[in-house]
């Protein structure tokens, strides 16, 4: 299997490499959405859109990523 995809959003795609960096394993659906599966002992899942409409949808995710599962990201 060759290199995951790029996300079209630089922020976006900056939080999944991030994601990675911590050996969060990134996936991308053919509906074009992103699933992030956290390396943790609590199997932790998160969904990211391709083309999200909510003008927050990057705080909104960061916030949930940091109140709900093990992420410790630099972003």
């Amino acid at each position: 299997m060759g290199p995951r995809p790029r996300h079209t959003d630089k922020d976006l795609e900056r939080v999944l490499r991030s994601a990675e960096r911590q050996g969060w394993r990134v996936t991308r659906r053919p509906n074009g959405y992103f699933k992030m599966y956290s390396p943790c002992d609590d199997l932790h899942m998160k969904t990211v859109h391709h083309s999200p409409s909510d003008p927050n949808y990057l705080r909104n995710l960061l916030g949930e990523l940091h109140r709900k599962t093990c992420w410790k990201g630099d972003e």
